[in-house]
């Protein structure tokens, strides 16, 4: 069970006028903004609470325990954010990632407990920024993204927003989604090098990429096809990364 609980937005309700409204001189806080709690709730209840207590242990310890449930969690929320934003018709209804949280809780109680956002026992979960950061060797991409916006560096070009959609959506578990943006990233790239004249042709990973996106359009794919795809996509984005940021100025 997946529960959306939107927090303080009775605060927000002032923003929702129909005529502008003036703000006072030098006014620089930040307006109040709704908060969204997300809630999920596995099917399955544990025997007692010692299990559970034990459960929680593990999801604080040094292990991947608690990084597995995280990320399990994601999944469901995603998927019901994918079919509120086909039902709505919104396409810029988009998925979550751990980064975006505020804060995230592991924790156990009631089942009345849980849908109103409550516990009886839970510990917060350090965020992933909270990790130390790899030195790139790479330009960093704030430098990248000052480049683009002034004209330096190359604009973005469409094999690369294909193909971060193909990762969404393989990070997501729709392998189908992501046969078909793979197969549309790849067929962009090879047009793009084609265009730039450089010689070099991606004809190999374009035909990789329309076999699978047949495949999964017509029988779904298989734990290897979804193995095979994964390679894909990560050669391709290592290519696309290589070509952004080897570039002159």
């Amino acid at each position: 069970m997946v529960v959306f609980a939107a927090l303080h937005a009775e605060r927000s309700s002032r923003l929702r006028g129909r005529r502008p409204s003036k703000l006072p001189p030098g006014a620089v806080q930040p307006e109040p903004v709704p908060i969204t709690r997300v809630t999920v709730i596995a099917a399955e209840p544990f025997d007692d609470e010692a299990s559970a207590r034990e459960w929680l242990q593990r999801c604080g310890g040094r292990g991947e325990h608690g990084g597995d449930e995280i990320a399990s969690a994601l999944v469901h929320v995603n998927h019901a954010v994918a079919a509120y934003r086909v039902c709505a018709a919104d396409p810029y209804a988009h998925d979550v990632s751990r980064e975006q949280a505020q804060r995230v809780r592991l924790g156990y109680g009631t089942g009345d407990e849980l849908v109103e956002g409550a516990w009886d026992e839970a510990i917060v979960v350090p965020g992933e920024h909270s990790r130390p950061r790899v030195r790139r060797r790479m330009l960093a991409p704030e430098q990248e993204l000052a480049g683009i916006l002034t004209g330096r560096r190359a604009g973005v070009r469409p094999s690369e927003e294909l193909l971060l959609r193909a990762r969404l959506d393989l990070d997501a578990g729709r392998h189908v989604e992501a046969a078909l943006q793979t197969r549309a990233a790849a067929e962009a790239l090879g047009a793009e090098l084609e265009r730039d004249g450089t010689g070099k042709s991606t004809a190999t990973h374009t035909a990789t990429a329309t076999r699978l996106s047949k495949t999964a359009m017509s029988s779904g794919l298989s734990n290897a096809q979804v193995a095979e795809l994964t390679k894909l996509v990560t050669e391709l984005e290592r290519y696309v990364r290589r070509r952004r940021y080897s570039e002159p100025d």
